[in-house]
């Protein structure tokens, strides 16, 4: 009975040196191989036992990755009008599928080392479908037309791909044009348009400067005119009123006046010259 135990404890002994635990990590599924080939399990992140003893071959743990990559996709497209547009068909891509979609990889993909990533898996599955619908879709476009119809391009991109993506081990999602190169001579033609526009602002602005600065010219001009009118008005007034007030009684007055102070003046001596009947005539009144 000890030499059965012993046996028992021996081979056990020799499996465990023999054999080993693997670990399918976070964001893949894993995938058997043995002397028969591929095990028909696709295993979820976990630990798993390869054996190492009751074969001839040894047992291998192979990956599949499984998280989501962002890609833009370039493509050029000839346009309805004969030119030529260059753009990025930008989305998200997973690997997915049944068990029996991510078998059939494994007999699609040349195994260069122990793990299937999604670039692999879209290189082969995904790359030409994309590229080729993408142009499809656009080509019915003129130049002129694909940035108003921006929009509807995307949702026809989506509702195009999806469908020829069924049953394939990858998944599209989020799909939208981005990085969008026009040709060369629309390129100019825009640049042309938008300097015209703005030289045509800038003329305006000028132009708009000019009539403010003439507006301004023309305020203070009105302004210097009043003042001047006002001016002439208060002259005008003053000499009306002044004109107003000398009457025959005031002129008569001052002509008293202007006698009183020639005879103020006047030293005594009777002038050197006479006017008619000997008539004298005061003619210097300087003292």
């Amino acid at each position: 009975m000890k030499t059965v135990y012993k046996l028992v404890a021996m081979v056990t002994v020799v499996l465990s040196l023999t054999g080993c635990y693997e670990t399918v990590p976070p964001g893949n599924v894993g995938k058997v191989k043995g002397a028969a080939g591929f095990q028909p399990e696709v295993y979820p992140p976990s630990r798993i036992w390869l054996d190492n003893v009751l074969t001839m071959v040894p047992e291998e743990l192979f990956l599949v990755e499984t998280t989501t990559k962002k890609y833009a996709q370039p493509v050029t497209v000839l346009l309805q009008d004969k030119l030529t547009l260059s753009a990025d068909v930008v989305f998200r891509g997973r690997i997915t599928g049944s068990d029996k979609v991510l078998n059939g990889i494994f007999n699609d993909i040349k195994m260069d080392d122990n793990i299937v990533t999604v670039d692999e898996v879209y290189e082969i599955y995904g790359k030409m479908l994309v590229m080729n619908t993408a142009r499809e879709i656009i080509s019915k476009y003129n130049v002129d037309e694909v940035n108003k119809n921006y929009a509807r391009i995307t949702v026809e991109l989506y509702n195009a791909i999806k469908p020829k993506l069924e049953g394939l081990p990858i998944e599209i999602s989020d799909i939208t044009l981005g990085n969008i190169q026009y040709p060369d001579i629309v390129t100019k033609a825009i640049e042309q348009a938008k300097e015209k526009q703005m030289a045509i602002e800038k003329t305006e602005a000028e132009v708009q400067i000019r009539l403010a600065e003439a507006k301004g010219r023309e305020q203070v001009a009105e302004a210097d005119y009043r003042i001047k009118m006002l001016e002439a008005k208060r002259v005008r007034d003053y000499n009306k009123m002044t004109a107003e007030g000398i009457t025959d009684a005031l002129l008569e007055l001052r002509k008293l006046e202007l006698k009183q102070i020639e005879l103020e003046k006047w030293n005594g001596t009777l002038p050197s010259t006479l006017m008619g009947g000997n008539v004298p005539i005061i003619m210097n009144t300087t003292k």
